[in-house]
């Protein structure tokens, strides 16, 4: 079971410093007008808020909704696959993993222990004892495992297709969008930790950020989210707008 939960933060070292590699080399062969950068806009943002945000997140880690049926799942599962950020087995592992430890030794991504990346994913070792597999039993079927031990293969499988149909479609299609998504993920996973307001005192450093709302949207109020983890929405206050709540209101059952 060692590679069921531990293997997600060196599949995201894998994925982030190859795309920041491809990133570099490939500034020499394409060009930067409006409807490239457009293209990595809105691919970003449908990675980060659809497949992270809504899918890996608040659908598949803490279940606070239903899809009205299984295409749409599928649908969102698939572009949650493609978010570069790990199979959905082993992110949700890895988030539950962090509620449960918010902020203590046990925490796989806390600011007191990992500081600051703008790239890369600290692993933590751990030995075969202490692996919680039971916080994703849910999760623990022939597909999730499928995806999960070839999660590599799919990733690169996509790159492979996109740079046959064109390079710059895979450029700013996919690459620059997933790079985008490793630095804001890292951030938020520090800043929302570090900086901030609380509108809850509970028993860990989570705050809400407004800054990191352009990046994350309604994620960026992480402390309302720790107070109430299961509720579809992290809106508290009027003005803290939460744009995936209105989505998943359109999608749920």
């Amino acid at each position: 079971m060692y590679n069921l939960v531990q293997s997600n933060p060196r599949t995201l070292n894998y994925i982030q410093y190859s795309f920041l590699l491809m990133v570099l080399v490939g500034v020499l062969w394409v060009s930067f007008d409006i409807q490239n950068i457009l293209l990595s806009i809105v691919m970003f943002y449908l990675f980060s808020i659809i497949g992270l945000s809504l899918t890996l997140h608040r659908y598949y880690s803490h279940q606070t909704f239903k899809f009205k049926n299984k295409f749409l799942e599928y649908i969102f599962t698939i572009i949650a696959i493609f978010s570069g950020r790990g199979s959905p087995l082993g992110w949700v592992y890895i988030h539950r993993l962090h509620h449960r430890h918010t902020d203590t030794e046990g925490d796989p991504h806390s600011p007191k222990d990992t500081g600051f990346r703008f790239f890369g994913f600290k692993p933590r070792e751990v030995s075969d004892k202490k692996i919680k597999t039971f916080l994703v039993k849910d999760l623990i079927n022939k597909q999730h495992l499928f995806v999960h031990n070839y999660y590599l293969l799919f990733i690169l499988g996509l790159v492979l297709l996109l740079g046959f149909i064109n390079f710059e479609l895979l450029y700013f299609g996919y690459v620059v969008p997933l790079l985008l998504i490793q630095f804001s993920q890292n951030s938020f996973n520090y800043f929302a930790h570090k900086h901030g307001y609380k509108n809850y005192e509970i028993d860990n450093d989570s705050t809400n950020n407004l800054f990191l709302w352009p990046l994350i949207w309604g994620d960026a109020w992480h402390n309302n989210h720790h107070n109430k983890p299961q509720s579809y929405t992290t809106k508290e206050k009027w003005w803290e707008l939460d744009p995936v709540a209105l989505i998943i209101r359109i999608i749920k059952l």
